[in-house]
């Protein structure tokens, strides 16, 4: 289907705002709130790249008067915090802009009973019921009072269990548009009695329209359009796709809003612990470059944390300093590289290994590398092995690029402490990558001398993993506040823990005090598949799973 082109101006000039933004929203619910001191030098690097807005992604992480358990222990900001962070940010030529949830994405408040009357499913709001809606009140005065920016943005996104619960018990079976539009309208209502032009991400109208997809070709119906707020300006977001016909698309049905639209790319820090600064430019480049095309001119880049905020927000500089040319039309990386070294003082290239890059003719072109897989690979019970070479070739490339890491942290002005953490992290893999593999290649094959050979590297493991820890937990205390933290000891303790019961029991078995390890008798699957592994065409083909509790354990946790 072809389009005719018009921008944004065309379908709609009247409804633009006078000031064009270029912004970065910054995941502060994901374990990883950052600390004001951070937070400061962080808003000083915006300044210096040419942005001029910062969202603070909070969930429940923020201080809401009369809701004590809202944000408890999670380390949320005080109104003093964020009424500090706002001045800071206006004296530096940055508004400030609230950007909370008011619909899904609010489980951890779900935790405790007395929000147990407006759950309705999952992790997503009683749409129509009063107490939801007093509770939103209360978000729109902590922010009307902390903040000067008059922006916000309201969330909105991802809210699959929307009408599927409590709601579906108390009203039955009811259009999810209709409940979507009401439940909208409801809190813009809310928004506008504090002064608020709220913006929202798209993708439930679109996943609606769609059959659960966001990302197509099929239009929003115009009765639909029509009972959308026309104070709403719908957030396009988009971290994946590089086909620009679709990507031109999905920007025309936005604009069919007649609306002002926000893009909002990715600078992609939720893979885990590394960043992947690499795909971010790739598909800024893109998603740009086709909003530009368009007459979209206010931009978000997104630093998402998903499952923990692993990653340092200082680790995708790249990405955003690329995006920041790249919106001023200077989509060449050179330029970017350059103006990187002006404006951060920094290397380029240093920074960019910290997207823990390997050689690109390893494999299919499906082929990738797992970090966080394999430093929670379990020896015994791996859900990823089925990617491992067999070669030793990962550990190889994971302790090269240690050294490089190692010399980088030693050139760096500001940066020490993160490549030293990382360094630290690929002498991890430098050892632990393959360690369950060879243990169950050596134990089917009856090798009891090849299997205690390995004991040693269990050892060094252990004792990588400790030093990894210390430098991560040093990196994870100067940038944000401690809370969140307790969930990266747990699960590095935790295999801590495993590295010693299966050496344990390894050595018991060569010993032979036990007669067989029942988790090595059972042969190795492909995780997609469930057939035969093909490490060679896909490697840790799980790379794109980046949740914990998938990576450590089949079993429940």
């Amino acid at each position: 289907m072809r389009y005719i082109l018009k921008t944004q101006a065309e379908r709609g000039g009247n409804l633009q705002m006078e000031k064009k933004y270029l912004g970065v929203m910054l995941d502060c619910s994901r374990n990883a709130v950052m600390n004001i001191t951070e937070l400061k030098r962080f808003i000083l690097i915006l300044e210096k790249m040419g942005y001029n807005c910062l969202q603070l992604y909070t969930e429940d992480t923020y201080e809401i008067e009369g809701e004590p358990l809202f944000g408890y222990r999670r380390g949320r900001y005080s109104k003093a915090e964020l009424k500090e962070i706002d001045s800071f940010a206006a004296e530096h030529g940055i508004e400030l802009m609230p950007c909370i949830q008011t619909l899904a994405h609010l489980n951890q408040i779900f935790r405790y009973p007395v929000y147990e009357d407006i759950h309705d499913a999952q992790d997503v709001l009683l749409a129509e019921e009063e107490k939801t809606y007093a509770l939103i009140e209360k978000m729109f005065q902590t922010c009307a009072e902390c903040f000067t920016s008059r922006n916000i943005h309201i969330g909105m996104d991802e809210a699959h269990g929307l009408g599927r619960g409590k709601y579906y018990d108390k009203h039955g079976d009811v259009k999810r548009f209709d409940i979507l539009l009401n439940h909208l309208n409801r809190v813009v209502r809310i928004a506008e009695k504090y002064g608020f032009k709220p913006m929202m991400w798209s993708d439930m109208f679109f996943r609606i329209a769609g059959g659960g997809e966001y990302y197509h070709k099929q239009a929003i119906p115009q009765e639909v359009l029509d009972k959308v707020p026309e104070n709403i300006q719908p957030v396009y977001w988009d971290y994946y796709n590089m086909d620009e016909s679709l990507v031109e698309c999905m920007i025309e049905h936005h604009l069919d809003f007649g609306r002002n639209v926000w893009i909002a790319g990715g600078a992609w820090k939720w893979w885990g612990f590394q960043s992947d600064n690499a795909k971010s430019i790739r598909q800024t480049k893109c998603l740009i470059g086709a909003a530009t095309k368009h007459g979209v001119k206010d931009i978000l880049i997104t630093m998402w944390g998903d499952n923990g905020g692993e990653c340092s927000p200082y680790a995708v500089l790249p990405s955003l300093m690329y995006a920041a040319e790249c919106a001023r039309g200077n989509d060449d990386v050179q330029n970017a590289k350059e103006k990187f070294a002006e404006i951060v003082g920094e290397n380029w290239d240093d920074f960019m290994l910290c997207d823990f890059p390997y050689p690109k003719n390893i494999g299919g072109k499906d082929y990738t590398f797992g970090v966080k897989q394999m430093v929670y690979s379990d020896y015994f019970l791996s859900t990823f092995d089925c990617g491992v070479l067999g070669t030793g070739i990962e550990r190889k490339i994971y302790a090269d690029l240690a050294e490089k890491l190692n010399t980088a942290a030693k050139n760096t002005k500001n940066y020490g402490y993160m490549f030293e953490s990382y360094a630290a992290l690929c002498d991890v893999l430098a050892v632990k990558y393959d360690l369950g593999y060879r243990t169950r290649f050596a134990y089917r094959k009856g090798d009891k001398k090849m299997l205690a050979a390995l004991l040693p590297e269990y050892d060094e493991t252990l004792c990588r993993l400790e030093k990894f820890t210390r430098a991560y937990e040093e990196m994870w205390m100067k940038e944000n506040k401690p809370h969140g933290f307790d969930v990266q000891d747990i699960r590095l303790g935790g295999i801590m823990q495993r590295t010693k019961s299966c050496a344990r029991r390894l050595k018991d078995y060569i010993e032979g005090k036990t007669e067989r390890i029942e988790e090595l008798e059972e042969k190795t699957l492909d995780f997609t598949t469930g057939g035969e592994p093909d490490p060679e065409k896909y490697g840790v083909n799980g790379a794109g799973f980046n949740i914990y509790s998938v990576i450590a354990t089949a079993n429940v946790l």
